[in-house]
């Protein structure tokens, strides 16, 4: 083979082998992105399913929680209102008269039992000073038309319970509000009941405000300035809950042909509604939301 024959052959191996490993090149890289592209997208599938699980676990560890809770709840409502009373239920009324005034009377034995009375400078028991206040605020009613016309009336109406209670008093109920608050919602219930319940032949026990007194109250708590400013001082749990039992009561006179002030509760019932939704804290959160849609089908709301 000539000279030339042999380069001509060498630049033709040599431009091949170039081609050749060009090609390689080029099929191992786009091999290597492919790979790291599906690595990568593996990778990323992994942390989703691994927050997806990771939210799981959280809500059932929540749930856990939730039921942990519910009874707990339970077992302290029995242990201080007595046997079966954590099953109370406002739709059903599943408890006797008799059973609810049993609830009443252990509910004052046990704030005796931490001497609520002896620490704030009062004496008798907690239901001496309850009956007390009872009276007292059933004979000195707050101002529910023409609070606004003029200021007095409406200094009256924020300085109500001051006025009618006094100082010792107040701190009295303040103390069971703050150091009594996992038991609250049962006992706004618990008094709700007592204070409603029609049947009621075989009373052992005085300190159930009339209807009339009722009606004012929550036309005070629902309607004035003077309420509202109340309501808006404590904390949301006793808000939310005063302002759903306003309305309950408030439907109550609209049945019996005592809403003399013409109160309408629609509003109220939206406000109860979206506040009890929104709210976290409520045990019996579920029953509250029924009751209010059974009141906006009464009231024929959307």
């Amino acid at each position: 083979m000539s000279n030339k024959g042999i380069i001509i052959g060498s630049i033709t191996v040599v431009v091949l082998c170039v081609i050749a490993y060009f090609c390689y090149s080029l099929i191992t890289g786009w091999d290597r992105e492919n790979i790291d592209a599906a690595t990568n997208q593996e990778r990323r599938l992994c942390q989703e399913q691994t927050e997806t699980l990771k939210g799981r676990i959280a809500m059932l560890e929540d749930e856990i929680k939730g039921f942990r809770g519910q009874r707990d709840y339970s077992d302290r409502i029995e242990n201080i209102f007595g046997k079966g009373s954590s099953a109370l239920s406002l739709a059903e009324r599943n408890m006797t008269f008799e059973d609810i005034e049993n609830q009443v009377i252990a509910f004052f034995a046990y704030l005796d039992e931490k001497g609520y009375v002896e620490k704030n400078g009062l004496t008798g028991s907690a239901y001496n000073q309850y009956e007390l206040m009872v009276n007292d605020l059933s004979s000195k009613i707050p101002i529910i038309t023409g609070e606004t016309e003029s200021l007095t009336n409406l200094f009256s109406n924020i300085a109500h319970f001051y006025r009618v209670l006094g100082k010792e008093r107040l701190f009295f109920v303040s103390d069971i509000l703050k150091n009594e608050h996992d038991i609250s919602e049962h006992a706004m219930k618990l008094f709700y009941t007592w204070y409603t319940y029609e049947n009621d032949a075989a009373k052992r026990i005085k300190g159930r405000p009339s209807i009339k007194v009722l009606y004012d109250y929550a036309g005070f708590f629902l309607t004035t300035l003077g309420g509202r400013s109340y309501l808006f001082r404590r904390d949301s749990n006793i808000r939310i809950l005063m302002t759903f039992y306003s309305v309950l009561i408030v439907d109550l006179a609209n049945d019996k042909g005592l809403n003399s002030n013409g109160i309408d509760i629609r509003s109220a019932i939206r406000t109860s509604y979206n506040d009890i939704i929104e709210y976290m804290g409520l045990i019996d959160q579920n029953e509250y939301l029924t009751v209010l849609d059974n009141l906006k089908a009464k009231y024929n709301m959307p």
